[in-house]
């Protein structure tokens, strides 16, 4: 699909600027309310803005094939209700983790071969139709 193609050639070549505040470590280390939040550059705000939505998109597809069906819903609500938001060094760090959670599992891939099977099946259909007209 065309959104796909864009998304994936997006992700490719966005810039991964903000992974460098991230330690997945530094969750993990500490209560949230113990590590002070700093303010970030516009381009990293924009940054972590592209991979919420890029983790919203995955999750929300997830949910759609019943993949990881035990994590998928709360996964999606979680990004959902962060949408919107001013992103901080949290978000940040919080969307790093995210993304390496997606690959971890391996729901990107997994995905991208439902749509691969997806775009078969409807050139298979469109061309069982042309063989009708002809």
């Amino acid at each position: 699909r065309v959104e796909d193609a864009v998304l994936i050639a997006l992700a490719q070549h966005h810039r991964p600027n903000v992974a460098e505040l991230s330690d997945p470590d530094i969750k993990s280390s500490g209560d949230e309310k113990f590590t002070e939040a700093f303010d970030l550059s516009k381009e990293e705000e924009e940054d972590v803005l592209f991979k919420q939505a890029w983790l919203m998109y995955f999750w929300r597809r997830a949910k759609i094939h019943n993949v990881e069906e035990d994590i998928a819903e709360e996964r999606l609500q979680m990004w959902v209700d962060r949408h919107g938001q001013q992103p901080t060094s949290h978000d940040a760090v919080d969307v790093e983790q995210g993304i390496h959670e997606l690959r971890k599992l391996g729901i990107e891939q997994l995905l991208w071969e439902f749509s691969r099977q997806e775009v078969n099946v409807a050139e298979g259909e469109l061309s069982d139709a042309e063989d009708d007209l002809t």
